[in-house]
């Protein structure tokens, strides 16, 4: 690649990344947003040892089975640069969207050779609508970090840069978990002939091959031996590697996981090509019979296959598309082990690198032969734009919690989580009424999940309705007696309300179950003042002091009661 060649790429991929995404400088911040940066104080004080430690939203007072510490890291000093401050968070985002795209490029390149065959694919890696849901929220970072280390290990091993490449890949597991398939991809580029052996020979000399390959890649695999044990032991949160608590037919049977990928590959298929409805929370039934999807989806399935095989002489840059396309999408098939959902748009961030590359490479070579490249070259300027618009317009369905959360409902009424979160957007602005039709909404569909009652007796209490709040608190304990956050909300409202033998009582109980927490004894000793009981106060106070002494909420409250205290 020349330099007028480099300058004229990056030029275009900056410039085509910057049309499509500026208007998500104007965001907000909302989804997941809020626990994994805005509400997390892990984040928000830069506690580093506490993100190698912890889950990923143990910050914000919740479990999670995610472990990310470099994306932790990451939103760390963002929050120590950017604060509250929304654009920042989307800059970032960007930046890293059209690093990834300048990697992709530089790969595509060196393997092939062909400048515009990378250079295509790269801008349909930016512009294509399926991205935005990796791009345009803050807490996406995850999938655009994660590329960014694999492709970039990809381009040191490339260039020979052996230990760089290595050390890139737990940098990339530890923002994401789909990097696991890293190695694949490595494997994959070490078999298009750029290095070793390629597409084209494979069946020749296999073992001597595979051997070679073996000992190129046996870094990484000790590397995600090594990840996926920590996963199973000390780092196992939440039900690391199967997320259904419960058996179930998608659990029990590899079968049902097939069918139901099969199910799902339709749909990405038809989201590649023509993505009109986009929206983030989608659900899928698990496919338990063979049906036309299943049937359609083992069609393109196999189809696929028979392409690798066909063009692995031909035409190798297809077949490494293609396999480029089923190693990216491996972990969230589903097929091996069953994850946290069944179809996301942002799963396709990676693999659908391959489809569109395989599919420029076979055309890219069709109108060569027929000399109708000038035409080509135009359809695919049409079709970049229209994708382009397509995700300039999505971005504007991120603009805000309320306007994203009714778009979402359009597709998806029956989510609990919408619902919740619809509710929380209009509670935000104030609109106390609406806000309760949206949890109550959320109640009805899950009514054993408490956070939908402890929403709803936030928006009583600031509506003025404390009695309402109360029995929406008390109704969230019993739903999950182990809720956090509720304790102190209904003390809160006890004490407004000058309950004090209640909210002194509730803590009690409370203290009993959790004899450490340090905000329980503060908690303790405000009633305690509120009531009266001076020297009760104290007590609790100086066990929150003994096990925090520079605990400047007790020393305040601890010197307020000895103040008030009569002298003996």
């Amino acid at each position: 690649m020349s330099k007028k060649q480099k300058i004229v790429a990056v030029s275009v991929l900056a410039a085509l990344g910057f049309a499509v995404y500026a208007n998500t400088l104007w965001n907000g911040m909302f989804w997941d947003d809020y626990d994994f940066i805005l509400h997390n104080r892990y984040v928000q004080n830069f506690e580093f040892g506490k993100f190698f430690t912890e889950n990923v939203i143990a910050g914000a007072g919740f479990g999670s089975n995610y472990w990310r510490p470099v994306l932790l890291t990451v939103f760390s000093i963002e929050y120590q640069v950017f604060g509250n401050w929304a654009a920042g968070y989307h800059l970032v985002n960007f930046l890293f969207h059209v690093a990834d795209a300048l990697l992709l490029l530089f790969i595509i390149y060196s393997l092939f050779k062909n400048y515009w065959l990378a250079l295509l694919t790269s801008v349909i890696f930016v512009v294509h609508p399926l991205q935005t849901e990796a791009v345009s929220y803050a807490n996406s970072l995850g999938d655009s970090l994660s590329v960014f280390f694999m492709l970039l290990g990809m381009w040191f091993y490339l260039k020979d840069r052996r230990i760089l490449a290595i050390l890139m890949y737990p940098l990339a597991l530890m923002s994401k978990e789909t990097a696991i398939v890293m190695p694949g991809l490595v494997g994959l580029i070490e078999m298009t002939g750029y290095l070793t052996p390629s597409l084209s020979d494979i069946g020749e000399g296999v073992r001597e091959r595979l051997g070679g390959l073996f000992k190129k890649l046996w870094p990484y695999f000790a590397i995600a031996g090594i990840y996926i044990a920590l996963r199973a032991t000390s780092l196992n949160f939440i039900n690391t590697f199967n997320l259904y608590n419960e058996a179930n037919p998608f659990t029990d049977s590899i079968l049902v996981r097939i069918y139901t990928f099969f199910h799902s590959l339709v749909i990405y298929f038809g989201l590649m090509f023509w993505p009109r409805h986009l929206y983030i929370e989608r659900t899928m039934d698990f496919a338990t019979a063979i049906s036309a999807s299943v049937l359609a989806g083992g069609l393109i399935f196999i189809a696929l296959l028979v392409l690798v095989f066909f063009f692995r002489k031909r035409m190798s840059a297809v077949s490494f598309g293609i396999l480029w396309f089923f190693i990216a999408l491996a972990p969230m098939s589903n097929v091996a082990v069953p994850i946290n959902g069944l179809l996301y748009e942002h799963w396709m961030y990676l693999p659908l690198v391959g489809i569109f590359f395989a599919l420029l490479a076979f055309l890219y070579r069709i109108t060569k032969v027929l000399k109708i490249e000038k035409i080509g070259f135009g359809l695919f300027i049409v079709i970049a734009l229209a994708f382009a618009g397509r995700a300039v317009a999505r971005n504007f369905e991120w603009h805000d919690a309320i306007g994203f959360y009714t778009q979402t409902l359009r597709y998806s009424p029956g989510s609990y989580r919408v619902n919740n979160n619809l509710g929380m957007a209009y509670a935000d602005a104030k609109n106390y009424a609406i806000a309760e039709k949206y949890y109550q909404l959320a109640i009805s569909i899950d009514p054993k999940n408490p956070v939908a009652h402890y929403n709803l007796g936030n928006n009583y209490r600031d509506g003025g309705k404390n009695f309402l709040a109360i029995k929406a608190y008390e109704k969230a304990m019993e739903v999950d007696p182990d809720f956090p956050f509720v304790y102190s909300a209904l003390v809160n409202v006890y004490s407004m309300e000058k309950e004090y033998a209640k909210a002194r009582a509730l803590l009690a109980t409370h203290l009993e179950k959790y004899p450490d927490q340090i905000e329980t004894f503060i908690s303790l000793g405000q009633v305690a003042i509120a009531q009266g009981d001076y020297a009760g106060a104290m007590a609790y106070l100086e066990k929150a002091l003994a096990a925090d002494p520079g605990n400047t909420a007790a020393q305040s409250l601890y010197i307020q009661a000895k103040a008030k205290l009569p002298p003996s």
